[in-house]
């Protein structure tokens, strides 16, 4: 609960620090309903009051607007509801975007305790919450304070004291959304529950009731419509649950987040400016995540959803980018059959994976000139011995098709390895295995399937290692 409130909270020296960033939304410029909104903010220093919003993970500027006696307006069209805030380089105060026309007045030292709202109900319970759970903070801070210098018995009381605050502040916000079910700030408000699992005690077996609870929590963890409530994407809480949700509550396997992606795209099907967001948002997520395997993710969100029309925004350009970036990635997923290699090894015969028949194999692509390739190279040797003992057979795929170059390079190294090269330059490994920079580096088990990639070489032989051990 704190770490929600922690939103509401005038953290001057973060605002300092946002890049405010001009976002002008089609509707907002659109002919249509308008609503005019004005401040009164007494003793207020600056001249200019900025208007913005959230989105996402974001702040966009709305509007700048200019400040006469303490007084600013603002006129909208076609408003949207949302987390909206005044911003100054010495000041800063959130409020609720209504449908219609509304007028708030407090002053800078007053905030919301002297905050009097005309004309919406949504900026009444926002300002009422905003009391209540500020009170309650205070105290709450309080016993924090007296927690740091307290001993025995009184520490325990104190403990006491803070969890009855956290249950305070808890039935405040049920109490809001029970009596306002339908607002705005109720909607909002209800990001900050997590689901109340049953004990399902009635389960005898324990990881069966794990699991049942597990999958009670999970699919629980959005309220009904939740997503589809496109307001919610101007707030500062949707995107940590959702984030939350991927990241923590989703088990971090490939098949397991395109299985939750799908139907979390699914949801938000029929919003697009919730769908365009959240589309962006988890594709860089997944495009530039440093966890093995992830680029599955990404190839999937390729195929799925941009290169499907659904992502109409994207320019020709771009699509083509994807293309080539599904052409690279895919065959060398983790999980899929190596990609055959036409070479030949230093007799010049060809070369075929079936030839190797230890039970691990380490592709080794480089460049004989590489400077990271060399490096690779010595500390390849290095763990020769205990390579042999892992019985992993090292294949080194030389990217040049300079036959000369390659030989003195192959005449300096192991011998034992299986040294390839491609003299014609017309093998598609450079594609296959994504050899847009080298080295490339891939275990395969007994049968030829990707086990591994993008590693350091002493973490594929742990891999090895783990696999034998059987964990």
């Amino acid at each position: 609960m704190a770490a929600c409130l922690h939103y509401f909270k005038n953290n001057l020296l973060a605002m300092r620090k946002i890049v405010l960033m001009i976002l002008w939304i089609a509707p907002y410029l659109s002919q249509g309903q308008s609503a005019e909104i004005n401040f009164r903010i007494k003793d207020f220093k600056d001249s200019i009051a900025y208007i913005g919003y959230h989105f996402g993970h974001q702040k966009y500027l709305m509007d700048t607007l200019p400040v006469s006696e303490d007084r600013f307006s603002m006129k909208v069209n076609q408003p949207k509801q949302g987390i909206y805030f005044i911003y100054t380089p010495s000041y800063y105060f959130e409020f609720v975007m209504d449908g219609k026309s509304f007028g708030l007045e407090t002053s800078v030292s007053g905030g919301y305790d002297q905050l009097k709202v005309s004309g919406s109900k949504e900026n009444e319970l926002f300002r009422s919450f905003q009391v209540e759970i500020g009170g309650l903070q205070k105290k709450q801070r309080s016993f924090v304070e007296r927690l740091k210098e307290a001993t025995g018995e009184d520490s325990v009381r104190i403990m006491k004291d803070i969890r009855e605050v956290n249950v305070q502040m808890e039935d405040v916000r049920k109490k809001l959304i029970s009596e306002n079910d339908q607002s705005f700030v109720a909607a909002f408000l209800r990001l900050m529950r997590d689901p109340d699992v049953p004990s399902l005690d009635s389960i005898s077996d324990e990881s069966q009731r794990k699991m049942q609870r597990y999958t009670y929590y999970k699919s629980h963890f959005f309220e009904e419509g939740q997503l589809q409530d496109g307001r919610l994407l101007r707030t500062p809480l949707l995107y940590p649950k959702v984030t939350k949700y991927f990241d923590e509550v989703v088990i971090q396997q490939p098949d397991s987040l395109i299985r939750e992606l799908d139907w979390f795209f699914g949801q938000i099907k029929h919003d697009e400016e919730s769908f365009r967001y959240w589309l962006v948002t988890l594709f860089k997520k997944y495009a530039e995540s440093k966890v093995m395997g992830m680029d599955a993710v990404m190839v999937h969100m390729i195929e799925n959803f941009y290169l499907t029309g659904r992502a109409s925004w994207i320019s020709e350009e771009y699509e083509k980018t994807l293309r080539e970036e599904v052409a690279y990635v895919k065959p060398n997923l983790i999980g899929k059959q190596a990609p055959p290699i036409n070479a030949v090894d230093t007799l010049m015969q060809a070369f075929s994976f079936s030839d190797i028949q230890t039970g691990y194999t380490l592709l080794f692509i480089y460049d004989p000139d590489c400077g990271h390739c060399k490096k690779s190279v010595k500390k390849l040797e290095e763990v020769d011995g205990r390579m042999a003992e892992l019985d992993i057979t090292v294949v080194a795929l030389c990217t040049t098709t300079d036959v000369s170059r390659w030989k003195k390079f192959v005449a300096s190294h192991n011998p034992m390895w299986v040294h390839l090269i491609d003299p014609t330059g017309k093998s598609y490994f450079r594609v296959s295995y994504d050899v847009r920079s080298t080295p490339r580096i891939y275990l395969l088990d007994a049968d030829k399937r990707i086990l591994a990639k993008r590693l350091e070489i002493d973490q594929f032989l742990d891999v090895v290692e783990r696999m034998k051990e059987g964990l």
